[in-house]
C-alpha cells in the first residue's frame, strides 16, 4: 500500500504540472464569480421591474443551478479525460514505463496508485466547485439545497467513473484518443438519457428503454440524475408540474441503492479489465 500511496501521490504532482487542470481551476472561478452576481440579482428579474415570488426565484435558481452545474460537469470531463488519459498511454508511448517497471514494482500498484490519485483530484475539484455554486445560490436567492452532500458525492462518483474509463481507453489507445473517445462516450451517454426521457414523455416503452440500458452501460447520466434530484425541492417539483415536465435539468426521482451498488461494480470491473490490459501492455 505505501507503493501505491507514492505513485499517488506522484500523480497528484504530475497532474498540478499540467496546464489544463490550471485552466479548468481559472475557468471555475470565473463561473462561480459569474453565477454569483446572476443569483444575487435573480429575485429581481422581471422585465417591468416587479420581483419574482418566492417560489419563482427558487424555481428558477434551481434549474439555473443545474444547468450550471452540468455545465461545469461537462468541462470537468473533458479536462479530466487529457488529465488522465496520459497517465498510462504517455509513459507507455515514451518508455518511461520501461524505467518504473524494471524495479520491484507491480503493475496493479501503478494502476491503483494512477487511479487513486486521480480519483483524489476529481473528487476535490467537482466537491469544491459544486459547494462553491451552492453557497452561491443560497446566500443570492435564499434556496437552500434539500441534500448538498448526496449531490455532492454523486458528482465525485461521476467524475470517477469518467476517470476510470479514460485510464482503460489509456491502456489500448494514445493518449489523445483515449482522451476523445471518454468526452464522445461521456455525450453519448447523456444523449442516450435525453433519448429515453423523450420515450417517456411519449409513452414509448423501445425509445425509453434506450436511456435505461444506456445508464447501465456507462452510468455517468444516471448519476447526473442524482444530482439533480438531490439539488431539487420537493415543494418546488410539486408546486410547479407543468414547468417541470420534460425539463432536462429537474429529475423528481432518486436513485436506488441497487443502482449505487451497480455503479461500485462497474468500476470495479473496468479497473479490472484496465489491469489486465495493463499488465499485457510492453512497455
Amino acid at each position: 500500500m505505501n507503493t501505491v500511496a507514492t505513485f499517488a501521490g506522484l500523480t497528484l504532482l504530475e497532474a498540478a504540472r499540467r496546464r489544463v487542470l490550471w485552466a479548468l481551476i481559472g475557468l471555475a472561478a470565473v463561473v462561480v464569480g459569474l453565477s454569483s452576481w446572476g443569483f444575487a440579482r435573480l429575485p429581481g428579474l422581471r422585465a417591468d421591474g416587479s420581483s419574482l415570488s418566492t417560489g419563482q426565484a427558487h424555481l428558477a435558481a434551481v434549474e439555473l443551478l443545474s444547468f450550471i452545474v452540468f455545465t461545469l460537469s461537462f468541462v470537468g470531463a473533458l479536462g479530466l479525460s487529457f488529465v488522465a488519459s496520459p497517465t498510462l498511454a504517455g509513459e507507455l508511448e515514451s518508455g518511461t514505463a520501461l524505467s518504473m517497471l524494471a524495479r520491484p514494482v507491480r503493475r496493479w500498484q501503478v494502476l491503483g496508485g494512477k487511479w487513486v490519485g486521480l480519483s483524489l483530484l476529481a473528487a476535490g475539484y467537482v466537491v469544491v466547485v459544486g459547494g462553491a455554486e451552492i453557497v452561491a445560490v443560497e446566500v443570492g436567492t435564499g434556496y437552500r439545497v434539500p441534500d448538498p452532500a448526496a449531490a455532492l458525492a454523486l458528482l465525485a462518483a461521476q467524475a470517477v467513473c469518467l476517470l476510470s474509463l479514460a485510464l482503460l481507453l489509456s491502456t489500448v489507445l494514445s493518449a489523445l484518443a483515449a482522451g476523445v473517445v471518454t468526452v464522445g462516450i461521456f455525450g453519448l451517454a447523456w444523449v442516450a438519457g435525453l433519448v429515453g426521457d423523450i420515450g417517456v414523455a411519449v409513452h414509448n416503452t423501445a425509445v425509453a428503454r434506450v436511456g435505461a440500458v444506456g445508464h447501465i452501460i456507462v452510468p455517468t447520466d444516471g448519476l447526473w440524475r442524482g444530482v439533480m434530484h438531490a439539488l431539487d425541492s420537493t415543494s418546488i417539483l410539486h408546486g410547479f408540474s407543468d414547468e417541470v415536465a420534460g425539463n432536462p435539468f429537474m429529475q423528481p426521482t432518486g436513485l436506488r441503492w441497487s443502482y449505487l451498488v451497480w455503479v461500485a461494480l462497474w468500476i470495479a470491473g473496468v479497473l479490472a479489465v484496465a489491469n489486465v490490459r495493463f499488465g499485457r501492455a510492453e512497455p
